[in-house]
C-alpha cells in the first residue's frame, strides 16, 4: 500500500503505468526524501547522481542502493480528498544476497534492511527511533 497526497508526478505515473518500485530504507532515506519532497514537475529534479536498474518483472526503475526493493503493481486506487491510497500486488522482490540467508533470524534481516516508516511528517526507523522530519534527510543528499 502506498498513500500519496497532493499533485505529484509519482501519482501521475502510477495512474498511467499501474506500477512502481518502493521501499524506503535508512541507507536511501536522504535520496528518497529528496525525491519525495522535490517538485516532480521541476526540470532539474533528476539532475542528481542516482543508481537505478530496470525491475526484473515490471518495466520500472529500481534503486540499486537499497537492500530490498518491491515491484508493486496497482490493484486498486482509492481517492480521499487530495490523496490517493494505492493498493498493490507485490509482483517481485529484489533483495541483497545476505537477506536470503535462512540461518539469519527475522530480526537480523530487519536490522540489515532497516526499513523506514513515516507518520505525522516524521520518519522513524523500524525499531521506532526518530530519524527526522520530512525534508530534513534530503539536506545530506543535495550536492
Amino acid at each position: 500500500m502506498a498513500c500519496i497526497a497532493g499533485d505529484k508526478l509519482t501519482k501521475d505515473r502510477i495512474r498511467e503505468k499501474g506500477f512502481f518500485s518502493k521501499l524506503v530504507t535508512e541507507s536511501i532515506l536522504p535520496l528518497a526524501d529528496y525525491l519525495g519532497n522535490k517538485e516532480g514537475y521541476s526540470p532539474d529534479k533528476m539532475n542528481i547522481s542516482i543508481n537505478t536498474k530496470k525491475g526484473e518483472v515490471l518495466d520500472v526503475p529500481t534503486l540499486t542502493d537499497s537492500p530490498l526493493t518491491f515491484e508493486p503493481e496497482l490493484a486498486e486506487s482509492i481517492c480521499i480528498g487530495d490523496g490517493d491510497v494505492f493498493l498493490c500486488k507485490i509482483r517481485n522482490v529484489l533483495a541483497e544476497q545476505g537477506l536470503l540467508d535462512k540461518e539469519k533470524g527475522l530480526e537480523d534481516r530487519l536490522r540489515q534492511i532497516a526499513p523506514v516508516k513515516t507518520t505525522c511528517s516524521t520518519y522513524f526507523s523500524w525499531s521506532g527511533k526518530e530519524l527526522g522530519p520530512w525534508g530534513e534527510p534530503r539536506k545530506d543528499y543535495i550536492m
